[in-house]
């Protein structure tokens, strides 16, 4: 895949479906996605983990299949607590801010080892960047099962004055979503509905504006219920 975000028609022929079907699943949030200039775009690692993870939980790889059904609902605000938000990050750097959420992560439990962790990130970002535009990077590994996941959860990072972590748009990362599952099913879902949330810039400046943790964990307890009813425009 071309080391860029590609476009809609582009994803369309390598997924092999129509332009209309992979529209209506972007407007379901069923695909990571985000909305530049106007045009829908995707990042070709994220859109590569997507279909990696649904062939591996239907059978005989039948993705037109699975396109057909439907998802079952990932409640995120279930899956971030206040220690595990960190309002102003110290990193300023990729790998620097990748140790500064994976040691949070063992911190709270979520992971046995912060060295595993953070070994395992760079190398999903060395093969390309999981920035999706817009600010917004959903740091991860590559296969979910292979570590020592214990839940699936989130640990979330701002950096106010935002960090190059080489997103495929060109702009800094100013928000970090590390996504933890052991699960490749749930891995999937959690990544597809946190794309959906924050394609919206004011989704966007509610994070910017947040003052504390609590203030991140408003955000997804009041916003993620409009994604669900259609609230949200996409």
């Amino acid at each position: 895949m071309h080391n860029r975000m590609m476009t809609l028609t582009e994803v369309s022929r390598y997924l092999q479906l129509s332009e209309k079907t992979v529209l209506k699943m972007v407007k379901n949030g069923e695909i990571p996605s985000a909305k530049i200039a106007n045009q829908w775009r995707f990042s070709p690692s994220i859109i590569d983990d997507w279909i990696t993870a649904r062939m591996n939980v239907v059978p005989q790889n039948d993705l037109s299949r699975l396109i057909e059904r439907e998802m079952d609902y990932v409640s995120l605000s279930r899956l971030i607590d206040p220690g595990s938000i960190i309002m102003n990050m110290r990193s300023r750097d990729r790998d620097g801010v990748l140790r500064e959420l994976a040691d949070l992560a063992q911190a709270r439990e979520l992971v046995k080892s912060s060295d595993t962790l953070f070994s395992k990130l760079v190398q999903r970002e060395q093969m390309l960047s999981t920035g999706i535009a817009r600010g917004i990077a959903i740091p991860h590994i590559r296969r979910p099962g292979e570590t020592d996941i214990q839940e699936p959860a989130i640990v979330f990072g701002r950096s106010p004055e935002g960090i190059d972590f080489a997103s495929l748009d060109g702009t800094k990362t100013h928000f970090f979503f590390l996504l933890l599952s052991d699960s490749e099913t749930v891995h999937i879902r959690i990544m597809s509905r946190l794309a959906a949330m924050l394609r919206r810039d004011d989704a966007r400046e509610q994070l910017r504006r947040a003052e504390q943790p609590q203030d991140i964990l408003r955000f997804f307890v009041e916003y993620e219920p409009r994604l669900y009813h259609k609230e949200i425009d996409t």
